[in-house]
């Protein structure tokens, strides 16, 4: 993770599979701060409004996960040593429309389905793994990467943090259903993104997220629910 200014001509240099324009947003992009600051901002607002108590993993369930899967970059340890649960399901809707945290456990399971999916020729030819892992976090990737640490779910889309190096190690994208990740990344890193649902909930203004395409979406609290409204 860079939290840093990115270089232009090496973001052009290193994913040349991707447009100018869409370079061009990756270098606009919010960039990485704290995962604790941002989560403590975010817990503040879903606490009063929906009245969501959140509770963070241990050291020691975080390494557990961490060692079944693959190193992991400090924003994802802490991430989830300040959520891993809630006491009820109405408040784990990180994102729009319906993206929704997974737990330790199902971190491990998502991983390990990816890992056997690559490992089964029923599901069309093998991707040269290595070849994939050495290319630059970011770009685009033909298979479920055991680089990859998968942290949100959307029913079949996934929303995974990219360890492969790089000045974009870290950064958030999506496995979309049926798909492959051939798309930029929709976040620099986890606090990029927890940045901006915190400016989008504070300031009562739509978040821009990538599904198919780019769309906007208004959050309002609906009851004890925080609803996502998609705009266009």
């Amino acid at each position: 993770m860079n939290d840093v200014d990115l270089d232009p001509t090496e973001m052009k240099r290193l994913l040349p599979d991707f447009s100018s324009a869409e370079v061009e947003r990756l270098l606009k992009a919010t960039r990485p701060s704290s995962v604790t600051h941002q989560w403590a901002r975010l817990t503040r607002l879903l606490t009063a409004n929906l009245g969501v108590q959140y509770f963070g993993a241990s050291d020691e369930a975080i390494a557990e996960a961490e060692a079944a899967t693959c190193p992991w970059p400090e924003e994802v340890r802490e991430l989830y040593r300040c959520v891993e649960r809630a006491d009820d399901r109405r408040g784990m809707l990180l994102l729009p429309p319906n993206f929704e945290l997974l737990s330790l456990s199902q971190v491990e399971k998502t991983h390990a389905f990816w890992d056997q999916s690559n490992r089964n020729p029923e599901y069309g030819a093998t991707a040269d793994l290595d070849a994939e892992m050495n290319k630059p976090a970011g770009s685009a990737a033909r298979a479920m990467l055991p680089g990859f640490v998968p942290f949100a779910k959307d029913d079949a889309a996934t929303l995974f943090v990219d360890t492969r190096s790089g000045p974009l190690h870290g950064c958030v994208n999506m496995w979309p259903d049926a798909d492959v990740a051939w798309r930029p990344p929709i976040w620099r890193s986890v606090s990029a993104m927890l940045e901006d649902l915190n400016f989008s909930l504070e300031r009562n203004t739509p978040i821009a997220m990538r599904i198919s395409l780019w769309s906007q979406f208004q959050p309002y609290v609906e009851g004890d629910r925080l609803v996502w409204e998609w705009l266009a």
